[in-house]
């Protein structure tokens, strides 16, 4: 596994590298430029928008290496290796998850380089850290987790339409397969929300219920961040409140998908 890891990575680290070539050349030439404009909300807009876009074309990328190894003749030599379904799947989804934070990581603290550059801050290390707050870090492990749940859900869809429709000519059929599952799994994810009202607050770590945070939204606004076309995530009374069940669903779901795709590429994929 560690062997086929070395190969995914040694075929993907030139288009990563020229990707992150290529933000860092943009980055330096849009600081330099908007700083003499010095509109800051445009230059957050655009850094944030930069780096989705190099985020989303390795995500592009990755899923068409995938695709292509289905799909076209690559795949002879992955898919006959002594190694298991779960094994190839596996590793594949360590090297992408390497890369998005490898990408992510580089591009936020180049961007905070940029903007040493041109701004004194007098911000000390404690407040910095003090950004990273149990909140902060649990939204951003739940992103992380639904994201990666897309991932294997895009992975299993073009196993599943390899399988079914064996003419490669219609390989672009695992979309519509994707489509349709990503709309059942956010009906399904509303639904058990809706019929587990329980919901974990990200700065106690206590469970409350769907009646508590109505309670809490009278008195101010109430926000939902939506994952997987579900509202996972709320906000209310300046607090951020997490559904248990919607998310131990999620990491099902994950898992039934790594394991069905896994048994898919290892009995199922005729070359």
């Amino acid at each position: 596994m560690g062997r086929y890891m070395k190969y995914e990575i040694k075929g993907s680290y030139k288009f990563i590298l020229g990707v992150l070539a290529i933000v860092l050349i943009l980055t330096t030439v849009f600081y330099s430029y908007q700083f003499k404009q010095a509109n800051m909300g445009v230059i957050g807009g655009v850094a944030y928008l930069i780096m989705f876009v190099a985020l989303f074309a390795a995500f592009l990328y990755i899923v068409d290496s995938f695709r292509k190894e289905l799909y076209e003749d690559r795949g002879y030599l992955t898919f006959t290796l002594p190694l298991t379904g779960n094994q190839i799947l596996g590793s594949k989804l360590l090297v992408a998850l390497m890369w998005f934070i490898i990408l992510g990581v580089v591009i936020l603290l180049y961007n905070g380089f940029m903007l040493s550059r041109f701004i004194e801050f007098d911000i000390s290390f404690r407040e910095i850290v003090s950004v990273f707050n149990t909140e902060t870090v649990a939204v951003g492990m739940t992103m992380f987790i639904s994201g990666v749940v897309t991932l294997i859900l895009i992975y299993f869809s073009m196993a599943l339409g390899r399988v079914t429709f064996r003419n490669k000519k219609i390989g672009g059929m695992w979309f519509v397969i994707f489509l349709i599952l990503n709309g059942l799994i956010g009906y399904t994810t509303l639904k058990i929300t809706q019929a587990v009202p329980y919901y974990l607050d990200l700065n106690s770590f206590k469970v409350v219920t769907q009646r508590a945070i109505d309670q809490m939204s009278m008195l101010g606004s109430m926000n939902f961040m939506s994952i997987n076309n579900a509202s996972m995530i709320v906000s209310a009374g300046g607090r951020t409140f997490m559904n248990i069940g919607s998310l131990v669903y999620t990491i099902v779901i994950g898992v039934a998908a790594f394991l069905s795709t896994g048994y898919l590429i290892e009995n199922k994929i005729d070359l």
